[in-house]
């Protein structure tokens, strides 16, 4: 291992603006160890970041596109289940999250002898920090102090009130409907947790800002040490029901705003009083039960409005004069939600699913001192082989066996595939939803199953961007196979053409299948 951190660290100067020369003065080139800084964004589009081949052209991400410019794009990167918790899962700790049953929502948890990237980066030296949501479907290691950070400031649930922060929110709520801000738990508001100990108010700002204005004091309190910044932003999940204020003009969208003194809450906002069902308000405004004709505006602005944050943080880098020794890793926890008017295109469905649009996602990685920038790689990768790669470049193993690869092989041109075995998905028996990708072929199996299935949906915009109505998607059920290199979109099922292909995809599948566990709720996980 020794004489492998000692090649990758060689390879990585001696094409950057340091040089050869700058190796052999350093004559241990373990010493130079680079911040990690991990981005993980929430239900982003696959066409909804300017980075793209097939970008939307009311999309406004520019801090992202120069980042992806001048570092590794990843075009065929996917994420390791089509919902929020069982993909963090898989990115954390590099590992099918099947493996301790957690296939859909509320199962599995973070059981305590499964590792995170944090506790890794720990061991390796690093100053640890967690900065958003973390989502993890409770188990004995969701709490964020037990991954390897020795920091965080965030909330542990699926979703937050982007402008909700306060505990006077809590007491506004309450004042008017006792108990009502326990009702709130799909979207929950009020203050943020700080280090697992206390609770922490903010008043006139959002989610975003607060988590980018953190990651920028941990930036510039990081001296002597490396630091390893996990930020995973709520933007651009649900519920959207206003936008941050410093783009509404932009983007024409009423204020919206919210008075806690005031008699009445106007919907979007939910007034306890005047809609009591609690779940019937989220349903409106987070499963299109009510149409927003400003909903793809609002949508726009909260990804317009983290790329200005996250363009901070790079200037904060800059102005501390390490950007160019700092890894910046950017992509989505799963595929857009057609919920928040994202858009996916030319993916097929939305996030919920296992065809494309459900998990595959925009990735890249930067880095000037060890990456070369214009950088494009076709090959298939997962969200797991981060945790791959920074071990590789760290030279800390892993302390059980990982089922992601490296991408380093990938960047320094070595290999033109990491992947040459099959890659699974599974939501389980409740969803009945699972996949097998072996190379350019895609096996997918999905059943209807009355009350799980979503009915997808598709907006339409007029001349002005706003939503006007509602599209059905059309999402088969049954074997379906595709070959994903003719047919990219997955238009075409040729399951009937290929008999002895589905078989032998289908034998793949039970064969990995009988090697992960049953499916667990997370808060039986140990």
């Amino acid at each position: 291992m020794r004489k492998l951190i000692i090649k990758v660290f060689s390879v990585v100067l001696c094409i950057s603006t340091l040089g050869c020369s700058q190796v052999k003065k350093d004559n241990d080139s373990k010493k130079i160890k680079p911040n990690v800084i991990v981005i993980l964004a929430d239900d982003v589009g696959y066409a909804d970041v300017g980075f793209q081949k097939d970008v939307q052209p009311d999309v406004q991400t520019p801090n992202l596109d120069k980042l992806a410019e001048n570092g590794v794009v990843f075009r065929n990167a996917y994420a390791g289940s089509p919902v929020c918790s069982n993909s963090r899962l898989a990115l954390s700790t590099g590992r099918y999250q099947q493996r301790w049953g957690a296939y859909y929502y509320g199962q599995g948890g973070l059981p305590s002898n499964e590792y995170t990237i944090a506790e890794m980066m720990k061991e390796a030296g690093y100053k640890t920090m967690k900065v958003g949501k973390t989502h993890l479907n409770n188990g004995p290691k969701s709490d964020p102090m037990k991954h390897g950070f020795d920091h965080w400031l965030g909330f542990k649930h699926h979703s937050w009130d982007y402008f909700l922060l306060s505990e006077k929110d809590i007491e506004a709520y309450e004042k008017k409907s006792s108990g009502s801000s326990k009702k709130a738990k799909m979207a929950p508001f009020g203050p943020l947790t700080r280090d697992s100990k206390t609770k922490e108010s903010y008043e006139n700002t959002n989610t975003t800002e607060v988590f980018t204005k953190e990651s920028i004091n941990f930036i510039k309190e990081s001296t002597n040490e490396p630091f390893y910044l996990q930020l995973e932003y709520n933007a651009v999940h649900t519920a959207l029901t206003r936008a941050p204020k410093e783009l509404q003009e932009k983007y024409g969208i009423p204020a919206r705003s919210f008075n806690r003194e005031d008699k009445v809450w106007e919907y979007p906002h939910w007034d306890p009083i005047v809609q009591p069902d609690y779940n019937e308000w989220y349903d409106q405004t987070s499963h299109l039960g009510i149409t927003d004709a400003y909903g793809r505006k609002i949508y726009l602005a909260h990804m317009e409005y983290m790329d200005l944050m996250i363009g901070k943080i790079v200037k904060t880098l800059k102005e501390k004069g390490i950007l160019d020794n700092t890894i910046i890793f950017f992509s989505s926890d799963n595929g857009g939600s057609h919920q928040s008017y994202a858009n996916n295109e030319p993916e097929n469905a939305y996030k919920y699913c296992l065809m494309d649009g459900g998990i595959k996602v925009p990735m890249f990685m930067y880095w000037p001192n060890g990456f070369k920038k214009n950088n494009e790689i076709e090959a298939m990768v997962t969200h797991r082989d981060l945790y791959a790669s920074l071990s590789q470049l760290t030279g800390v193993d892993p302390k059980k066996p990982l089922d992601g690869k490296s991408l380093l092989p990938l960047i320094y041109g070595e290999t033109k595939k990491i992947h040459t075995e099959p890659i699974f998905w599974d939501s389980g028996e409740k969803f009945k939803n699972w996949v097998v990708r072996f190379g350019d072929w895609k096996l997918v199996y999905r059943e209807d199953v009355d009350g799980i299935n979503f009915n997808y949906k598709s907006y339409q915009l007029d001349e002005k961007g706003l939503v006007i109505g509602l599209l059905d998607v059309p999402i088969l059920s049954g074997i379906q196979l595709y070959n994903l290199k003719d047919d990219p979109n997955e238009l075409n099922n040729i399951a009937v053409l290929n008999p002895e292909k589905v078989v032998e995809m289908e034998n793949m599948y039970k064969k990995w299948r009988s090697q992960m566990a049953d499916p667990i709720r997370g808060t039986k996980a140990k």
